[in-house]
C-alpha cells in the first residue's frame, strides 16, 4: 500500500480530530473501522472510564507518520471521546504541541 492511496487529509473541525480522509484504501478502512466498532463498546459500558485512553494502534500510528509525525513514542496513547451520537473524536495529548501538530 502506498501512501498514493490515502485520500487527503480532511481539515479538522474539533469535532473528529486529526485522522480524518477523504478516503483510505479497504485493508485501512477495514482496520479503522474495527477499531471504532471497540471504542465504541468500551465507551458505552457503564462503569467504563471518560474519556476512553487506549495504546495507540498500528493503523492510527501509520497515518500518524502519513500526516508528518516521523517520530512517535512507543508509549503513544490515543485518548477517545464521543462529542456527539456517533461521532468519535480521538486525539494525541503526547503529540499536541504547537510546534507539532499538524
Amino acid at each position: 500500500m502506498s501512501a498514493d492511496e490515502i485520500g487527503p487529509q480532511l481539515d479538522d473541525n474539533g469535532i473528529r480530530g486529526w485522522l480524518c480522509f477523504t478516503h483510505l484504501p479497504y485493508e485501512l478502512q477495514m482496520r479503522e473501522d474495527s477499531t471504532q466498532a471497540a471504542d465504541l463498546e468500551r465507551c458505552s459500558q457503564r462503569f467504563a472510564p471518560r474519556p476512553l485512553k487506549r495504546p495507540a494502534t498500528d493503523t492510527e500510528r501509520l497515518l500518524l507518520r502519513h500526516i508528518g509525525f516521523s517520530d512517535l513514542p512507543d508509549d503513544l496513547t490515543t485518548v477517545v471521546t464521543y462529542p456527539t451520537t456517533g461521532v468519535r473524536n480521538r486525539r494525541w495529548p503526547q503529540l499536541e504541541t504547537g510546534d507539532t501538530a499538524p
